[in-house]
């Protein structure tokens, strides 16, 4: 399963990226890896993160409690990708504003994102990267490669429980909208 999805945004959304997101004051947070392999160890790849919704795996059972202030708009966010495809959340697993950069590593691990649960995700571009070849690639169950997108500020990806991996931009930064969910 796979979607590309375009002028899903409404003013509001984009204003929010523009002024908030895309802000210097914006607040991201150093993470000492950007995914785990299959046997749970970390890949050792930097990059910055704003968590709006922990992983679920870090919280506590049935807990919901948000991280950001900037839930709404992010959820508001979300709400207007997904109305414009017709699906509606059953859970969020895990929502973050992600901010990667030349970190000295070419990419990011191959992974999933719940090994253990069967889930969806959504990346939205949120900056036209300098470095257009720093996309995301999807794999299939045997790391044979599905599709390979290309960056474009506003555009969504949809896929489901794949593996994939990110290239890391070589200059300038990537920064994406990431949700998964059941």
């Amino acid at each position: 399963m796979y979607k590309e999805v375009e002028n899903f945004l409404s003013e509001k959304n984009i204003k929010f990226i523009n002024d908030v997101i895309l802000n210097y004051k914006f607040p991201f947070y150093h993470q000492t890896s950007s995914c785990f392999d299959n046997n749970n160890q970390p890949d050792n790849r930097c990059f910055l993160s704003h968590v709006i919704l922990r992983r679920i795996e870090q919280r506590k059972e049935n807990e919901l409690r948000y991280d950001s202030i900037y839930y709404p708009e992010v959820l508001d966010i979300l709400n207007s990708f997904f109305k414009k495809i017709k699906i509606k959340p059953k859970k969020y697993l895990r929502i973050a504003i992600n901010y990667s950069y030349n970190n000295g590593y070419r990419k990011s691990g191959v992974h999933l994102d719940h090994p253990e649960i069967e889930h969806k995700q959504v990346i939205i571009y949120l900056n036209d990267c300098l470095d257009k070849s720093a996309g995301t690639v999807i794999l299939d169950k045997n790391k044979k490669v599905i599709k390979k997108v290309f960056i474009k500020k506003y555009k969504a990806i949809l896929f489901g429980n794949d593996l994939h991996y990110q290239y890391f931009p070589k200059k300038g930064h990537r920064l994406i909208l990431v949700c998964t969910f059941i």
